[in-house]
Order: C-alpha cells, then sequence, then structure tokens
C-alpha cells in the first residue's frame, strides 16, 4: 500500500485514530491510522513492521507520526500480554495520547463485529492492497461451549494489521450506530470466514 510509509498531512481538522497490534518472534507489529468523517472511516495509513522489530522502534515510529500528525487524537495500544511493557514505555516517553485497551474474548468480539458491521455497511474506506485484502479474507471465527466468539487465522497467516485497523475503526466511533454487540452474536450461525464477502465498494484504487 503506498501509504504505508508516508504519514497523511493535515491541512484542515481532523480526527484521526492509530491502532497498533504489538507482535514478538512469530508475529508483526502493526500500526493503522483512519480518519473518521462523520460515520465513515478512511485508512490512511498501513504499517507492519519486520519479524522481531524492537519495541523501541515501534515507539519511535509511533512518536514521529505522533509529531507530524497534528490531529492524532488517540493512539490505542493492544494491552494485552507484553502490551502492558509497552504502555509504560509509551507514558514515559511523553505519549500522552495514548491509550491501552485489553483484548479479552468479549471484547475482541465486540472489536471485530463492529469492524465488520461497518465494513458490511460501507462505512469504511481501504485503499486497495491484496495482502491486507486476503488478511480480511481469512481471518476466521467461531463458537465457544461459553456461546463467545473466538478469532484466529489460518497457519502461515497473520491478522496483525486487521486488529490494528479494527482497534482504530472501533475507538473512532464518535456517534453511536445502531449497533447493539449482544444481539450481533446471533448474525454468525455457525464458524466460518469473518468477512467472506467484501463489497468491490469497500477497497478505493
Amino acid at each position: 500500500m503506498s501509504t504505508s510509509e508516508k504519514a497523511p498531512s493535515s491541512p484542515a481538522a481532523k480526527f484521526f485514530v492509530a491502532g497498533v497490534d504489538l507482535g514478538q518472534k512469530l508475529d508483526h507489529s502493526a500500526v493503522a491510522v483512519v480518519d473518521k468523517r462523520d460515520k465513515e472511516f478512511d485508512l490512511v495509513l498501513l504499517k507492519q513492521f519486520e519479524l522481531g522489530t524492537e519495541y523501541g522502534s515501534v515507539l519511535g515510529y509511533l512518536k514521529l507520526l505522533n509529531e507530524n500528525l497534528h490531529d492524532l487524537r488517540r493512539i490505542m495500544i493492544d494491552q494485552t500480554g507484553v502490551g502492558e511493557t509497552f504502555m509504560s514505555m509509551a507514558i514515559s516517553s511523553g505519549l500522552k495520547n495514548a491509550r491501552g485497551i485489553v483484548l479479552s474474548q468479549p471484547k475482541k468480539q465486540d472489536v471485530m463485529t463492529f469492524l465488520k458491521h461497518c465494513m458490511e455497511d460501507g462505512l469504511v474506506h481501504i485503499p486497495y492492497d491484496r495482502e491486507f485484502m486476503n488478511e480480511l479474507n481469512v481471518e476466521r471465527f467461531g463458537l465457544e461451549a461459553t456461546g463467545k466468539l473466538k478469532f484466529s487465522h489460518p497457519p502461515g497467516t497473520h491478522d496483525d494489521r486487521l486488529w490494528a485497523f479494527a482497534l482504530a475503526v472501533y475507538y473512532a466511533r464518535l456517534q453511536p450506530t445502531e449497533y447493539h454487540p449482544v444481539a450481533a452474536v446471533n448474525e454468525y450461525p455457525r464458524p466460518g470466514n469473518l468477512c467472506p464477502q467484501l463489497p468491490r465498494s469497500l477497497w478505493q484504487r
């Protein structure tokens, strides 16, 4: 994606939100930035770090992003597991707009179901990127014995950018939509892929 390395400029007041998914040796760290316009979300930046990238480098990237994108209202960081340490680093470094979120299974369900709802309604706009499209298409979900959804991806694939994007969209929602997480669970009668058939209008060429 051509937007993956260069932060967007902000000549007029905007509402940018970044989502951060932290990886380790087997997963990439990823950053996504969305621009919220009314009830719509534009993906304006998508960055995937190389495997094994030090968290200090990820933090440095976020600091530069924060300096160059003046309307970056919030940086939402997956605080689950290793994210706890990263959040401490972010706070110590002066990233005042950084916030952590613990992605428990119920919260994951809430975040991802909201993203699916927005995509199906044509409220998100994504520059065409075949790899990211595949990442969206292969994400799986299944019902646990408790009735909650569990998300996963096939071996050899990654979903780091997907979760970074989902976090950004989830926080960037400003006005309540006709969305009810509990009721939405019933939309999944059996396990399957998260978004097997995405609308063509989702992708911007």
